[in-house]
């Protein structure tokens, strides 16, 4: 009978230490920290690009007897920035400032009274330089990866500034105004650190019905062109 009881006690005690040990081994796991994106919140961007144009087209705004002149142009660049905010998990909006360059080389003028109607001239130290301040809405496409494709447009005033001379006419023009722009895109971004994402991206630009003056001349400018950018967004 005693032994009896001695084993129980024993039994007990050997239960409870185990109890008390196994409850030594529990610790707490701390919980996985989650990575930071570059694709919520508020976000900055900076951008750089070639820029080719497929139109540089000017008038002289006159109703009877209009001239018309299509420039032709080299390779040019643009760059810019834009601050921005993420409305839904697809839906962003952004602002836009950008601005570009490109280099006058000849010129077609048409209409008007000019004998020459239709000819090409040279066009010397000749430049159009673009300012675009746009309001941009993109939407994202959910991979589910740090890979991110995006499509979009974007709305609201260019500036052109446009120089050189004409061969042939030795005439020097130098016009600046303002007119509506526009743009297209899409482009990918990849998360390449935390917060930070690479974009890379292709858009459409255009200002239109820039009203252009100086010198006494004035003119109404439409310009058209393609831009193929990289850049780095940074989220907060």
């Amino acid at each position: 009978m005693l032994f009896t009881r001695t084993l129980l006690v024993g039994a007990s005690l050997i239960a409870m230490a185990s109890t008390a040990y196994a409850a030594d081994l529990i610790v707490d796991v701390p919980a996985d920290k989650p990575v930071a994106v570059a694709g919520t919140g508020w976000y900055l961007s900076v951008f750089g690009g070639g820029v080719w144009a497929d139109s540089v087209e000017a008038d002289d705004g006159s109703a009877d007897f209009g001239q018309y002149f299509d420039f032709g142009t080299d390779i040019g660049w643009l760059f810019g920035a834009a601050a921005g905010m993420h409305f839904t998990d697809n839906l962003r909006g952004e602002v836009e400032v950008s601005t570009g360059s490109l280099g006058l080389n000849d010129v077609t003028i048409s209409g008007g009274l000019d004998p020459f109607d239709g000819d090409t001239y040279d066009v010397t130290d000749g430049s159009a330089s673009t300012t675009y301040l746009l309001a941009n809405v993109w939407f994202d496409i959910d991979t589910g990866s740090g890979f991110t494709p995006y499509v979009g447009a974007g709305i609201g005033a260019g500036y052109v500034s446009a120089s050189g001379t004409i061969g042939g006419l030795a005439e020097t023009v130098d016009l600046s105004g303002w007119g509506w722009a526009y743009q297209v895109g899409a482009g990918v971004k990849v998360d390449v650190a935390d917060n930070i994402a690479l974009d890379l991206g292709y858009r459409w630009k255009s200002i239109v019905d820039a009203n252009l003056e100086g010198g006494g001349d004035d003119a109404i400018a439409t310009i058209g062109s393609h831009v193929v950018q990289a850049g780095l967004t940074f989220g907060f």
